[in-house]
């Protein structure tokens, strides 16, 4: 780093510039000499003293030595560069951490709390249901036909929280999602109308399964209502700029920009001008594209590019996913993967369980032997739940308290249903939670990291026990 840049940056974060407003500054309690927190901001430090900026614009130089246990030890382990960076880059929103990493991002739709986006089967356009819970994608078996895919006998069993439906192996010359393009494969076809109510119309094509998501290193983002995957991982990437000419994750170091006719390029902007932008491609060749040809998102992109812009998000791609997110009180949960299924820990009315973590649940669902194990409130079997392989009877409920982490969610009304049903033993999980807490919790779920992060920005309601 140019010391003259670094100078200007930590200037920038100490005087607190027009662009960093005293409310962006994350103030730590230091402990003064009469027992009282100080909030201040750490803005340098030598062998002998500190130097830090209170809240109230003030700067002070404070001994090593007069400093307590506790500050003594953060002081050591702060690093100038890194907080300068941090502080800047902290506004970096996911999908800008991750478009610059070279990731493709899609805009999921909502229909109720599930979520969809398009992609291709054959060539053919779809609409997918996007399901953690789902170990493989499956296609209906009428787009199959439609998408003149051969679909194989009906000798395989599919499970479902309704129960088990047939299915058969499909052979699939392509299917794709933007640029990602997976080929020759074979995956299992049903009728995904199986079980629905009289005259209800089938509400998706197929569903992208934790399969194709786990490849891709998918990134659920429900605040930004977007899917990220990377074409790199895919079987074939269509994408111009020389991505064989690295190795790695290097690759991903450079963003993918989009034309307004479909072809697309890795590369990372290294001059502008009003109407024309050179992107240094992968392959260290340069392209002068017009900005008019860019997508709106990219076209957005250039003009808002900076040199000095840049800089600082060039030293903030070293930060991954889960830093960004803790840094903005996301709390963070390395989830256990079974198979292609993903599990969390969590409580149920103060009781240590494990959820999965199902995004194609449009409402969470307990399974009924352990709603009432652990003191739900349980209905009657007088509702029905509806999924892959028919209706089942269930059982409105009411859960007085669940937790995950410090996420508390009190006096929710749900579904309970035998999860098990069909199957011999017993499950290892107490139930699925589903896309409506997701939603409500603003989840963000990573596959490369194996973890699914949360943050509750409401007041927990009181379960009913707790109202005055």
């Amino acid at each position: 780093m140019k010391p003259s840049l670094f100078a200007a940056a930590f200037l920038a974060l100490a005087s607190l510039s027009p662009g960093l407003e005293s409310g962006d500054i994350e103030y730590r309690d230091f402990t003064g000499p009469d027992g009282k927190a100080i909030p201040a901001v750490l803005v340098d430090k030598d062998d002998k003293e500190v130097k830090l900026l209170l809240s109230t614009g003030k700067r002070i130089t404070v001994p090593l030595d007069r400093l307590n246990e506790d500050d003594t030890a953060y002081v050591k382990s702060w690093n100038k560069e890194k907080a300068v960076f941090l502080q800047n880059c902290s506004r970096l929103t996911i999908r800008q951490l991750l478009e610059l990493r070279g990731y493709e991002s899609f805009v999921f739709r909502f229909e109720n709390n599930s979520i969809f986006i398009d992609g291709k089967l054959n060539g053919k356009q779809g609409k997918f249901l996007i399901d953690t819970g789902a170990g493989t994608s499956l296609l209906h078996i009428p787009f199959a036909n439609d998408a003149n895919c051969e679909v194989g006998p009906l000798d395989e069993v599919i499970h479902g929280v309704a129960g088990d439906a047939p299915a058969g192996w499909c052979d699939v010359p392509t299917i794709s999602f933007g640029s990602s393009i997976f080929k020759g494969r074979k995956i299992l076809a049903t009728d995904l109308a199986n079980g629905l109510p009289e005259g209800v119309k089938v509400g998706k094509d197929a569903i992208l399964g934790a399969d194709i998501m786990g490849q891709l290193d998918a990134v659920i983002s429900y605040p930004e209502r977007r899917i990220f995957m990377r074409p790199d991982k895919s079987d074939e990437e269509v994408v111009e700029g020389g991505a064989d000419a690295v190795e790695g994750d290097k690759e991903m170091s450079y963003r993918v920009f989009k034309t307004k006719d479909n072809k697309t390029y890795r590369g990372e902007v290294a001059s502008k001008t009003p109407t024309v932008v050179t992107l240094k491609l992968v392959n260290g060749k340069e392209l002068k594209l017009p900005v008019s040809r860019l997508i709106e998102a990219d076209a957005r992109y250039v003009s808002d590019w900076s040199e000095a812009g840049a800089f600082f998000l060039k030293h903030c791609q070293s930060l991954t996913i889960q830093e960004l997110l803790e840094l903005r009180k996301y709390q963070s949960f390395e989830y256990e993967r079974r198979g292609t299924h993903i599990f969390v820990d969590g409580t149920l009315n103060d009781n240590d369980v494990t959820y999965m973590i199902d995004t194609g649940a449009d409402g969470t669902c307990l399974h009924l032997p352990a709603a009432k194990k652990y003191g739900c409130q349980v209905g009657n079997l007088d509702v029905w739940v509806y999924g892959i392989g028919g209706k089942a009877p269930a059982a409105v409920t009411i859960i007085p308290k669940l937790t995950m982490g410090d996420a508390v969610l009190t006096n929710r009304k749900i579904l309970s249903t035998d999860l098990n049903r069909g199957r011999e033993g017993d499950l290892d999980h107490v139930g699925l939670f589903g896309a409506d807490f997701m939603r409500e919790l603003d989840a963000v779920i990573t596959y490369r990291e194996n973890r699914i992060f949360l943050i509750q920005r409401k007041m927990p309601v009181a379960a009913p026990d707790e109202k005055k």
